[in-house]
């Protein structure tokens, strides 16, 4: 399997998780972690699940996320035009186009992230292949 599709021949979502977003840093390695790149003090993952298991999969990394009383991050998903925003405690589905954003970003304003970090970027094959420098897409 390349990465890139699932047993099933469906394509799998890529996903960006930032490690200090985990309360357990041990849980990343039930992460299928493709690449890494450290951007100042955070560390980035890209890494890819099954489309059929993407909403366990959620739910399992949204229950290792920080409390979001404690501290409020988001990792994304994304696959085609889909994207999903997943904070502690509730996910957003929207597509790449940034006009669906708009709850997503409300949500992160009002729990104290900056604007600035509610780019959800990467969230094409093409931007996660350049950010990353792995090759990230359908082969």
């Amino acid at each position: 399997m390349d990465g890139t599709r699932g047993v099933n021949g469906m394509q799998n979502y890529w996903g960006v998780v930032i490690e200090q977003s985990l309360k357990d840093q041990g849980y990343i390695d039930h992460l299928n972690v493709v690449a890494k790149r450290q951007v100042g003090g955070w560390g980035m993952l890209l890494t890819s699940v099954p489309a059929d298991a993407a909403p366990v999969q959620i739910a399992r990394l949204q229950s290792h996320m920080v409390d979001i009383s404690n501290d409020c991050w988001y990792a994304h998903f994304f696959r085609d035009d889909e994207l999903i925003i997943v904070y502690q405690d509730c996910t957003f589905r929207m597509t790449i186009d940034r006009l669906t954003w708009n709850d997503s970003i409300q949500y992160g304003l009002h729990h104290g992230i900056p604007l600035e970090q509610l780019d959800f970027k990467p969230c094409t094959t093409v931007d996660a292949s350049t950010y990353f420098g792995v090759s990230v897409g359908r082969r």
